[in-house]
């Protein structure tokens, strides 16, 4: 994929992996609330166009760690379990590698 077209698609996932550590956050400090896991629930949804298949293996690697995560995650709110506080935690780590690859990704020279 060019260059030119791949920047969109870091950008949005950029913003969704963002979003969902927030909407994570919100969880963690209000975990009884139905409204808060209702927008968690919701922003644990990922969609196709997001996959990120012609970016670095760093990117690729990082958003596969939380699809997989996000969708244990889904899992268990949709369960009624009550205690989440592991999934949100260990989700949240792997967002921040995620967001952190994707903040620092032109710092890398371009692939040829």
């Amino acid at each position: 994929m060019a260059l030119h077209r791949q920047r969109p698609l870091l950008s949005r996932l950029h913003r969704k992996a963002e979003a969902l550590d927030a909407a994570c956050l919100r969880a963690l400090g209000h975990p009884h609330d139905h409204a808060i896991r209702q927008e968690l629930l919701s922003a644990l949804e990922w969609d196709w166009s997001d996959r990120p298949d012609h970016a670095r293996p760093a990117i690729r690697g990082l958003f596969e760690e939380v699809h997989v995560q996000s969708a244990i995650l889904s899992r268990h709110i949709r369960s009624g379990a009550s205690c989440l506080s592991d999934g949100i935690a260990t989700l949240s780590k792997s967002l921040g590698s995620l967001t952190h690859v994707l903040a620092t990704r032109h710092d890398e020279p371009p692939k040829e």
